[in-house]
């Protein structure tokens, strides 16, 4: 009998200071989707390296700080489990003024800052899900007050 594995997700919780979050749409097998910026973790890496190396390869940053624990949540279907663990990050100031894409991943297609009323109003898919983007944005809102 053949073992599944679960895959491990690391993802990244980046705001600027207008309180947006920081998403990367991807394009893969014709279907477009923002998500968090991160990526898998590979045997042998600690969660913040892993991460950390995600974020190189994606955005180019070099000195990511990964901060604390924001959310633990899984994905379960017939094809895939997928455990997502996203921890806030701090990225320098000029890349929170001007995101742009330098990766290795030629799925990456773009990345931006959102608000809350884009992300209520856009048509696009979000992973995991449109109401989990809008409720970090709203944690992270109820947080600041």
């Amino acid at each position: 009998m053949a073992m599944e594995l679960i895959e491990i997700r690391l993802d990244a919780v980046i705001f600027n200071e207008q309180g947006e979050i920081l998403l990367a749409r991807h394009e893969k097998q014709k279907k477009s989707y923002w998500v968090l910026p991160g990526g898998h973790l590979q045997f042998g890496e600690t969660l913040d390296g892993a991460l950390r190396r995600e974020l190189r390869e994606e955005l180019g940053f070099e000195d990511a700080e990964v901060r604390e624990l924001v959310f633990v949540d899984e994905f379960l279907s017939p094809e895939r489990h997928v455990v997502h663990i996203g921890f806030d990050v701090s990225v320098v100031e000029e890349y929170l003024a001007n995101p742009g894409v330098i990766a290795e991943d030629e799925s990456i297609q773009e990345v931006r800052f959102f608000s809350l009323a884009e992300i209520v109003n856009a048509s696009d898919t979000f992973y995991p899900s449109k109401d989990f983007i809008i409720q970090l944005i709203e944690n992270r809102t109820a947080v600041m007050l």
